[in-house]
């Protein structure tokens, strides 16, 4: 059996690993620092899972600031030919470092300078990487948490050593301790998805990859039926079946507030992720109200996060 912390402690325990992932950014840095981004150049990220939500939230980020950037879906690779060329900066990003599918995309794409973020120094994962960011060496929940959060503070340091910094990386960690200690929106979250039969989440920018993080928290821990929609990609038809959904998870602005008054109006469940920040800037603290209303709703429910009802045999190399 595969060693798990608890997952409402892990929740709980992710300030303390945020405010250490300055320290391992300095230290990887200074073992061998990224060669900044020039201009034209891309970025991309290699991911499964909830990392692959980090890498999309980052991505975004890159791309609001004129870089281009992709997020790649890590099995998707197994498709392109030998020496696949997409960018000049590579991020390969995975908590166990045992991941098959990152190391092996990573075989397959051509020459490229090419980053590491994993929890594990002695991974595979950690063998591919020019730089490796260390994430700390914690014992995660079953279901990953700090690896998320920790995971976004790291690819701010990243952002910030290519030259394209798209949130202050301290603020960033810091983000976080405030936002459990206050608790904002998660009872509002719980109550919502307490009732919930299925639950589309929508969110605009790079609140986007927050919702894909969101949906597959809810799915791994919970069971519940969750998709994840960009705003604008809900409005054009999936909207309609909201009613059907029975319950919306909402981050972002404007046009999100709109959609709110109308969903309410038509009698759908519906949940509002607060964030103290727009952007990247915004990704840990939006993180956290969700995952506190996950925990809340797996002990009500004595779930034991992380024990597979279907599990993959073939989704991580042996330890």
């Amino acid at each position: 059996m595969v060693e798990r912390a608890d997952f409402t402690q892990a929740v709980l325990a992710q300030g303390r690993w945020l405010a250490q992932i300055g320290a391992q950014a300095a230290s990887a840095f200074a073992a061998r620092s990224p060669r900044p981004l020039a201009d034209g150049e891309t970025v991309a990220v290699i991911a499964m899972g909830a990392s692959t939500a980090a890498g999309e939230v980052f991505t975004r980020a890159l791309r609001e600031r004129g870089v281009r950037a992709l997020n790649f879906d890590a099995s998707a690779a197994a498709a392109f030919p030998q020496g696949y060329a997409p960018a000049e900066h590579l991020v390969i990003i995975s908590e166990s470092g045992r991941s098959p599918e990152p190391i092996a995309a990573a075989g397959r794409f051509g020459p490229a300078q090419r980053i590491v973020i994993t929890n594990d120094l002695a991974s595979p994962t950690a063998k591919l990487g020019e730089t490796v960011i260390w994430l700390g060496g914690f014992l995660d929940s079953g279901v990953y948490t700090i690896g998320y959060t920790t995971t976004l503070a790291a690819l701010a340091w990243v952002a910030k050593a290519l030259g394209v910094p798209i949130a202050d990386p301290d603020e960033l960690a810091a983000s976080g301790q405030p936002a459990l200690d206050s608790g904002d929106g998660a009872g509002e979250i719980a109550a919502v998805l307490r009732n919930a039969q299925s639950l589309d989440v929508v969110a605009s920018g790079c609140s986007y990859g927050s919702a894909v993080a969101a949906a597959l928290l809810l799915r791994e821990v919970l069971g519940l039926p969750a998709s994840a929609w960009e705003t604008y990609q809900y409005l054009h038809g999936p909207s309609e079946a909201a009613p059907a959904a029975g319950s919306v998870l909402l981050y972002g602005g404007a046009r999100e507030d709109a959609l709110a008054q109308q969903l309410r109006e038509a009698g759908i469940a519906l949940a509002r992720v607060p964030a103290a920040k727009a952007g990247f800037a915004g990704a840990i603290a939006e993180a956290v109200p969700v995952q506190l209303a996950t925990a809340q709703l797996a002990r009500e429910r004595g779930i034991d996060v992380g024990a597979w009802r279907l599990p993959q045999p073939d989704i991580k190399l042996p330890a």
